[in-house]
């Protein structure tokens, strides 16, 4: 048994090394006093469109706004559908919904559990306007036919990369195949910021600017007296781009960290028989998450948590069976891949830095629970 309890992620660790450079700042900022739209968001945006390869970017008040707030940028009538994943959190289905769009699930493929591109083409129709695709656990879609189809069909192509932090598709930084790409930083992310935070990336200006304009209240400038649009409030404060300035230069660092760690769980997985994620030589994964498929997982989750090992489930009800989208949705969609790792998956303890002794004892117990 181990002294203290084994974190999912353990922010504090995390963070730690950016405490003293960011009271600097934070001292800096309340000096300054210009903590909306101010420069240090310019900075983090300028910093973002280099360290993700895009030629835009707009930081925006979390990963929901991004993504409502850029399917919006798309100027979609009434009615389009989206087709988009069930296995993945809410936020998706929402910002479709709050679109006024309907989200077409289909289901995810049974070895990296990403979308599964065979069923996509099946669900078009002439009112398929755009595809919505989450790149979940940090491991990218199969991005050569999603574009295909996209082309094919003259679609939108959103990416959420909310979880996907400059992971790659053969050597392409996820989040510019498509015409948006919509980032969290919410703090367990890999960029991680105090709080709430998200943003959108495109290469194209057109988008950017009808983004920039809807998350300011309808103006380019926010200032403006005349407002040519209804829009919103979704802006990140220069506090949290204060932190995340800091941050951002340890990204790749950090993702290489967890690369590494990656490859210690894989291979503990393999020799317990335990069904993970496959990998692919042209994908690399920003390995957000490690989630494992296990049988009776709720009584494993329950028997590691008395060993004071936390561990989550990504994701317990899936989208189309959730209250909200079953009742308007109005049909029994066939997803058994989606439904199965609802009931087996089970994500444990990852993230940079955590410690030798602590993997050895998440594995030692999850043997404890299978022998």
């Amino acid at each position: 048994m181990i002294k203290n309890r084994v974190l999912f992620s353990d922010l504090k660790k995390i963070n730690s090394k950016f405490k003293k450079k960011f009271l600097v700042s934070l001292s800096s900022a309340i000096d300054n006093s210009n903590f909306i739209k101010g420069e240090q968001t310019k900075i983090l945006e300028r910093k973002i469109n280099k360290i993700f390869d895009c030629k835009y970017s707009l930081t925006v008040n979390s990963g929901t706004d991004a993504l409502i707030v850029g399917i919006k940028s798309l100027n979609l009538k009434p009615g389009s559908e989206i087709i988009t994943t069930s296995n993945t959190w809410i936020s998706s289905a929402y910002a479709i919904e709050l679109n006024n769009c309907k989200p077409i699930f289909v289901d995810v493929n049974s070895y990296d559990f990403q979308i599964d591109t065979k069923l996509i083409e099946k669900e078009i129709n002439k009112n398929t306007k755009a595809i919505l695709i989450t790149h979940l656990y940090g491991m990218p879609c199969d991005m050569k036919e999603i574009v295909r189809i996209v082309k094919k069909y003259n679609l939108f192509l959103i990416e959420d990369i909310a979880q996907a932090h400059l992971a790659k598709y053969k050597n392409k930084i996820v989040g510019n195949f498509g015409d948006i790409a919509c980032l969290s930083f919410y703090p367990t992310k890999n960029l991680g910021a105090l709080g709430d935070g998200g943003a959108i990336l495109t290469n194209s200006k057109k988008f950017y600017l009808t983004s920039k304009s809807y998350a300011n209240y309808g103006s380019l400038d926010f200032r403006n007296p005349d407002h040519k649009v209804i829009g919103i409030n979704s802006r990140l404060d220069e506090i949290q781009a204060y932190f995340l300035v800091h941050k951002i230069n340890n990204l790749k660092k950090d993702n290489n960290k967890r690369l590494k760690i990656a490859k210690i769980y894989q291979k503990k997985c393999d020799q317990l028989d335990i069904k993970r994620i496959q990998e692919t030589a042209y994908k690399k994964s920003a390995y957000h998450l490690f989630p494992i498929i296990v049988k009776k997982r709720n009584e494993m989750k329950k028997f590691l948590k008395k060993n004071k090992i936390d561990t989550k489930i990504h994701y317990e009800i899936p989208i189309h069976l959730q209250s909200a989208f079953f009742s308007k949705t109005r049909r029994k969609y066939q997803l058994p891949v989606t439904e199965y790792l609802s009931k087996n998956m089970l994500s444990i303890p990852f993230y940079p830095d955590i410690e030798k002794k602590k993997i050895n004892y998440i594995f030692k117990k999850i043997k404890e629970f299978i022998s």
